[in-house]
């Protein structure tokens, strides 16, 4: 009879003790989950804040180099200005646009001798605003790039602008074109592109050939690595 009791006894004293038991697990499974949950709202809270620390150092950077462009591009502008250089820079990119046209005769890569002198002008300028002591430094290249109309082939007009460049920049450096200041570290920095009917002139969705036919004069910043960096990350 005793054992009988003894084993009700026992049993009830297990049942009894079970549910506190289970009370306890699930309340520490749930603690865990919170803590795991606290744990992930605070990572993604600190990579949010990481990334917009990220965008405001990589905006400044982008801030500087623009404001800096637009420096160099306000300083050529005044410096043609006071010379009476009647010249149309564009504001956004700094870039002189010349009609092929009046360049150079059809079909042809020969200077004509209207636009030498012309260039006698604007070089000697351009040269002393960009490659003064101040500006040196941050000057990566100058280009001369040639443009044609989508007219003729791909290939022939990539010959025929790379020509056009290639014939201003020597005409630039030769003797014929005479000394100037800083000559001989545009020699360093100076580039002739022919770019063929890549980049055409769009008006209204149709292209201009008059005014795809251009040779433009233009410039490129040098950049650090954390600029290079920021536009990489842009154009990914």
């Amino acid at each position: 009879m005793n054992s009988k009791y003894d084993r009700l006894f026992k049993t009830g004293t297990k049942e009894g003790n079970f549910w506190p038991a289970f009370t306890d697990i699930l309340a520490t499974i749930l603690l865990v989950i919170l803590l795991i949950l606290i744990t992930l709202m605070f990572t993604k809270q600190q990579e949010i804040e990481g990334k917009e620390k990220e965008v405001q150092e990589q905006q400044e950077i982008i801030d500087s180099l623009v404001g800096y462009e637009r420096g160099v591009i306000d300083q050529l502008a005044k410096a043609f200005q006071e010379e009476g250089v009647d010249v149309e820079i564009d504001k956004e990119s700094g870039s002189i646009k010349f009609d092929s046209d009046l360049l150079f005769d059809y079909d042809q890569a020969g200077l004509k001798p209207e636009f030498k002198q012309q260039l006698q002008q604007i070089i000697p300028i351009y040269a002393s605003v960009l490659l003064n002591d101040e500006n040196r430094g941050a000057i990566d290249q100058i280009l001369i790039e040639g443009h044609t109309d989508s007219d003729g082939t791909y290939m022939y007009n990539l010959e025929l602008s790379q020509d056009r460049a290639f014939s201003i920049v020597s005409y630039i450096l030769s003797n014929e074109f005479g000394d100037f200041a800083n000559k001989d570290i545009l020699r360093t920095k100076i580039s002739a592109i022919g770019r063929s009917e890549s980049i055409p002139i769009l008006v209204d969705g149709t292209e201009d050939k008059d005014k795809s036919r251009r040779v433009e004069l233009k410039f490129r910043l040098s950049m650090n690595s954390e600029m290079e960096k920021v536009l990489t990350d842009l154009d990914n």
